[in-house]
Order: structure tokens, then sequence, then C-alpha cells
């Protein structure tokens, strides 16, 4: 599973078709309360993800993916 941090869904959703990803492969975290509910992903940044949203806000959505992405790897 692969969470797309991007400055908004089209963009996600564009960057994982480019690489060829299905809807089950991939997800787009439009608020900070949809990370509390996965595990073990792995993080990309693509686009204006740290453009369009305020710095803090990105910080705390990065960070917390990247524990979130890390819970219950093997």
């Amino acid at each position: 599973m692969i969470c797309i941090i991007a400055g908004n869904y089209n963009e996600a959703r564009v960057w994982a078709y480019g690489q060829h990803l299905t809807y089950d492969e991939w997800f787009y975290p439009a608020e900070l309360e949809e990370l509390y509910s996965r595990e073990n992903f792995h993080v990309v940044v693509v686009g204006t993800a740290g453009q369009n949203l305020p710095q803090t806000y990105f910080e705390k959505v990065f960070n917390l993916a990247h524990i979130r992405g890390r819970m219950n790897r093997k």
C-alpha cells in the first residue's frame, strides 16, 4: 500500500495512474484523521503537496504518515 501525499486528490490520482497503480494499491489522506485507521504502508510525496498546504499541516501529515506506515511491518 502507498500513501500519496499530494496537493490534492487529482494530483495523487494522476501520479498513481502514471505508476500503473490500481485503486486498491494507494490512498490519498484528505484529512489527518484518515491516517489513524491505516498502518504498514509506504509514503510518497508528489507534486505541490508542500506548496498547497500550510507548512505546519504538511509536516503533521508527513510525520504521522511516516509513523503509521512503519507500524506492523515485518
